[in-house]
């Protein structure tokens, strides 16, 4: 059987004006001073808690500044004991501008298209598929924020095989994206995250997709 896959263009463009009411009824927190400066942006957190009530937040690892790469990362799982890996947002920070980095083609999740204006997922970004379903279609959006702009692309999956079970991250219930934003002197990476497709106030199932959208609105590099 011939798996054809497709890629649609779209354009997404947020206000370059954040409103604390983009979360709606979700109260949300500034990030800690020193990880901001540490890796380089900011942005605001949704309140939520896992099952020992801990906030959500956001560590810094590594520093962006003079050539080096600082990774932004937000484990969201609800029970910490589970370790599952996957309840991770990670971003990868860099002191490059986004179309110097995207022409490099270094560890770039986007490289640039011959036959379009807008980028394509780099093969090595790409789920390919997962344990049972292929990718089948990839949606890739120009994204546009307070002092940046970028792509973000989602992935979809095929049918199950009868004979084997998904990965919940798989399934229809959540939204698998690649995300590549910044400006001329920084670039941050999100090489893969499953979140999900329906908006919750709650981590018992996972991260919602709109919250960690409303969450990159008020994106915003320092350097700048």
């Amino acid at each position: 059987m011939i798996i054809r896959v497709m890629t649609l263009h779209v354009l997404l463009i947020f206000s370059t004006v954040y409103a604390q009411s983009a979360f709606g009824a979700i109260e949300t927190n500034e990030m800690d001073t020193e990880v901001e400066e540490q890796c380089g942006i900011s942005m605001r957190v949704p309140a939520l808690k896992n099952i020992y009530n801990q906030e959500l937040t956001f560590d810094c690892a590594g520093s962006y500044r003079e050539g080096r790469k600082a990774v932004l990362s937000m484990d969201f799982q609800y029970d910490p004991n589970r370790n599952s890996g996957a309840d991770l947002i990670s971003f990868v920070i860099e002191n490059i501008g986004i179309e110097q980095k995207i022409r490099s083609g270094k560890n770039s999740i986007f490289h640039q298209s011959e036959k379009s204006d807008m980028p394509s997922l780099s093969a090595g970004a790409s789920y390919s598929g997962s344990d049972c379903e292929p990718v089948t279609k990839t949606i890739i959006s120009a994204i546009q924020g307070r002092n940046w702009h970028g792509w973000i692309a989602e992935e979809k999956f095929g049918r199950r095989r009868m004979d084997c079970k998904s990965y919940k991250q798989y399934t229809s219930r959540y939204r698998c994206i690649h995300l590549m934003i910044g400006n001329e002197v920084a670039t941050a990476q999100v090489g893969g995250v499953c979140l999900l497709r329906k908006r919750e106030l709650s981590l018992e199932r996972g991260f919602s997709y709109d919250l960690f959208i409303d969450m990159l609105k008020s994106a915003r590099f320092l350097n700048q």
